[in-house]
């Protein structure tokens, strides 16, 4: 009954709500179908099967069912970037095969922001966010990057938390790390492989795992680091469009880029689509492994997070924590892999690709 209740709460069929909920990578004609289908499921407290319908109503058996909260901390929506909407819809559907309630989903971007970090005090977006709450939970995702001052500030209202990032924690807490700085130098190396010298970075700068591959990619390869190659900025499309923007207006602009995130790439794209230059083509490697990034012409090349392990990963440090399993702070570290498309060329076809979306 609980699929045709979310069904008919969302207005589409019986069947394409069982699809949404049982794979997270389905594409759907309109991603406000699945928008609608998730929230439905989020509201009536969905679990997939008759025994975690039990756990629910009070037919434990002896069992528990555990309420699990989760924090993305890079975007003000899973709209922003398509990365952190796949991460989302992982995690929702790993909680509920592991016969978990997905008790508050939470947006608050600024936690990743060091700046603001530093001159503000998140404890305040924080206590804000427990306040809201319905209900208390057992523990908490964190999907993203959480600066020092903000995680501290989270463990003071939550003891059962893991992380699943790019950036390390340090062992604040416990994490899922897929290292942006082995990410980084993965894809600058492949750059360097197709001839390129020329090397811009795009992405976010300030403590960045990321940002720190790159510098350390071009120390190695004793490439001179000119700051006209360095476009600082947040992950999102239109960020991305900004960046090319700036590069077509230099008169030297670098032969090659690593974007830190798919969507910026996009976004970059459909800049050049738009200009339809003929002068500047730059060979693109990017990080994250987005579906859309299959869909540009060219195919963007990029480092691909292996998202489902780590989400599996993180659950099931997080339950073993909440069991009493385990009480010291504990990481498990897994590998990007690199994906070879279109758009990382050699530098002796650098100005013949066509770009569109």
């Amino acid at each position: 009954m609980s699929i045709k209740k979310i069904a008919e709460m969302a207005g589409v069929s019986v069947s394409t709500a069982g699809r949404v909920l049982s794979d997270p990578n389905h594409r759907c004609l309109s991603e406000d179908v699945r928008r609608r289908i998730l929230q439905a499921a989020r509201e009536i407290d969905y679990v997939p099967n008759e025994a975690a319908r039990n756990l629910k109503s009070g037919n434990t058996g002896g069992r528990k069912i555990y309420y699990i909260d989760i924090l993305l901390t890079r975007v003000v929506s899973e709209e922003n970037d398509p990365f952190f909407s796949e991460m989302l819809r992982l995690t929702e559907l790993e909680i509920r095969r592991n016969n978990c309630i997905v008790s508050n989903i939470w947006y608050c971007s600024q936690l990743s922001d060091e700046k603001y970090c530093m001159s503000e005090d998140p404890e305040r977006d924080i206590a804000e966010l427990y306040k809201s709450a319905e209900r208390h939970s057992d523990g908490l995702i964190i999907i993203g990057k959480c600066c020092d001052k903000a995680l501290k500030a989270v463990k003071r209202h939550e003891k059962n938390i893991v992380s699943i990032n790019r950036n390390s924690t340090n062992y604040e807490v416990d994490e899922v790390l897929c290292d942006g700085r082995k990410v980084a130098l993965t894809a600058i190396d492949q750059l360097v492989k197709c001839g390129h010298s020329r090397i811009g970075y795009v992405g976010s700068c300030h403590n960045e795992a990321r940002f720190s591959g790159y510098q350390e990619a071009m120390t190695r390869y004793r490439f001179e680091s000119d700051l006209d190659y360095i476009f600082d900025t947040t992950p999102d499309e239109e960020n991305g469009f900004r960046a090319m923007e700036y590069f077509l207006k230099q008169n030297s602009p670098p032969t090659g880029i690593y974007c830190a995130n798919d969507i910026l790439a996009v976004g970059m794209i459909k800049c050049l689509n738009k200009r339809r230059t003929k002068h500047y083509s730059p060979a693109i490697v990017s990080s994250d492994d987005i579906a859309e990034g299959q869909f540009t012409k060219p195919m963007l090349t990029t480092v691909s997070l292996p998202k489902g392990e780590m989400v599996r990963f993180a659950l099931m440090l997080l339950l073993d924590r909440i069991t009493g399993g385990h009480k010291t702070v504990s990481r498990l570290e897994m590998e990007g892999t690199l994906i070879v498309r279109e758009s990382c060329f050699p530098l002796s076809k650098y100005s013949e690709p066509e770009y569109f979306i």
